[in-house]
């Protein structure tokens, strides 16, 4: 295997808080858009699943998400986006409700697929569709929560999984990662993954931390982008901590 693992940081993306401001700008440019799309993309998940645990047939949810995303990309709807509202979690959730109180009988009253398709949910369903079903025993607003904090790990992998194949080692992170993400009845064993590894148990080890580190890094500047203020990050860290632990 090619190098060792270094300890390093996950760079500090764009905010998502400065790309939602930055598209509600009317000379706003297209790259500005096309980072808003992929905002939306990233952010669906939990929207669908609170508004499946309210009740929403599957094909509603999907028809509502869209709309909403829609109705988000509008320029005299992005200008009530505010960053001192502080967390895109809760401005979010607000702002879905918002919609659905002023805006569910015309979405309703289109025909699936007539409207403006802002992400590609069909991919994903499965997957969102399973962690609406883990969470029926929550609330509507626990299950927003618990969905948006397993939204959040599971990009803070992403973005470390995107650096380990830049470095080329996304063999040792496959190998690595069930030890750091848990969720295994049986913990993987340290020194059969380092003889498939071909290294001493004392650098797997050495591995092992340094991963930790880095994904406590990860996670945190993906934390970091959702929030307004860098201040608030740690708390938005220790919420995302209760939710998953609870």
């Amino acid at each position: 295997m090619p190098g060792t693992l270094q300890e390093g940081g996950a760079s500090f993306q764009t905010t998502h808080w400065t790309v939602v401001l930055r598209a509600r700008e009317e000379d706003s440019a297209e790259s500005a858009r096309q980072a808003l799309s992929g905002f939306c993309e990233a952010y669906w998940p939990p929207l669908y699943s609170f508004l499946r645990h309210r009740g929403h047939p599957s094909a509603d949810a999907q028809d509502l998400v869209q709309g909403f995303f829609a109705h988000l990309l509008e320029q005299h709807t992005l200008t009530r986006a505010d960053r001192q509202k502080g967390r895109l979690r809760t401005f979010l959730l607000t702002s879905l409700q918002n919609f659905l109180f002023n805006e569910y009988d015309r979405v309703r009253a289109l025909k699936r697929g007539g409207g403006r398709q802002i992400v590609s949910i069909e991919e994903h369903l499965p997957e969102a569709e399973a962690a609406m079903l883990a969470t029926s025993h929550l609330s509507d607003a626990g299950c927003y929560d618990l969905v948006w904090a397993s939204n959040i790990v599971t990009r803070a992998w992403q973005r470390l999984q995107n650096e380990f194949v830049a470095e080329g080692k996304a063999e040792s992170l496959e190998e690595l990662r069930p030890f750091v993400a848990g969720g295994s009845i049986t913990p993987p064993n340290q020194e059969e993954a380092a003889a498939r590894l071909g290294v001493p148990i004392a650098t797997l080890r050495t591995w092992l931390s340094r991963l930790r580190q880095r994904f406590r890094e990860s996670l945190r500047a993906e934390v970091a982008s959702t929030v307004s203020d860098s201040a608030d990050v740690d708390g938005e860290l220790r919420h995302l901590y209760q939710i998953l632990t609870a």
